[in-house]
């Protein structure tokens, strides 16, 4: 696993993880042990032997991550979920975390408070991607070509995993386009059920892949 390098302007204390998944390889014993019987019954349904071994793999590094955080041991972690979904620790005392995998690449995201979102997904050509920018894209959006549809498309998500909305329901409220600020950073307008200030970055990726960070400081739904 490797932390990454962010970009400045990142609020201190906020961590990006990346972690290389051996999709061949049998799932890790060290890796199945910390796993809940309920996650294990989950990663258990999936089909495909690379599904199961991105869900265990994760879920396992993880686990690890927040219990170096907290001191508590890391398969006596407990974990509560959002009507959306998203996933937090059952006790406050652990920092916010939000994880992605797409391919053989996972990222695993942590901060101290607020909120926070990643995502990466792996680059698709514009042929096949052209039916979901009517989807994805804002009208605004449409007409601005200055940004790449994948990388708008891994910003929106980081930012509503992040803000624990429905991202289908969403993705055309929230407008991604290159700062006029500080570098490597976008700037969000959104028509979103929220009042606090929205934030996203690139993250480093492998070639062929797009992935971005999301954070809101106090997450207060408006």
């Amino acid at each position: 696993m490797q932390r990454l390098r962010l970009a400045e302007g990142v609020p201190e204390g906020l961590e990006v993880w990346r972690l290389a998944l051996d999709l061949n390889a049998p799932v890790a014993d060290d890796d199945d042990r910390l796993l809940s019987r309920a996650e294990w019954q989950r990663a258990q349904r999936l089909r495909h032997h690379a599904d199961v071994v991105r869900a265990v793999a994760t879920r396992a590094a993880l686990r690890r991550l927040l219990s170096a955080h907290t001191g508590i041991a890391p398969e006596k972690l407990v974990f509560t979920q959002s009507a959306y979904g998203k996933p937090a620790l059952e006790n406050a005392g652990g920092p916010a975390f939000n994880v992605s995998h797409s391919g053989h690449v996972a990222l695993i995201a942590l901060a101290p408070g607020g909120a926070v979102g990643v995502d990466i997904e792996r680059c698709r050509s514009e042929a096949e991607l052209a039916p979901l920018q009517g989807l994805v894209l804002s009208p605004s959006e449409q007409l601005d070509h200055a940004l790449p549809f994948m990388e708008r498309w891994v910003v929106k998500e980081a930012v509503l995993k992040a803000l624990g909305l429905g991202i289908a329901d969403h993705l055309r409220a929230l407008s991604i386009t290159s700062s006029l600020g500080p570098p490597d950073t976008y700037h969000l307008e959104h028509s979103l059920p929220v009042s606090s200030p929205l934030q996203a970055w690139p993250l480093p990726a492998p070639s062929g892949y797009a992935a971005a960070l999301g954070y809101v400081k106090s997450y207060i739904q408006s």
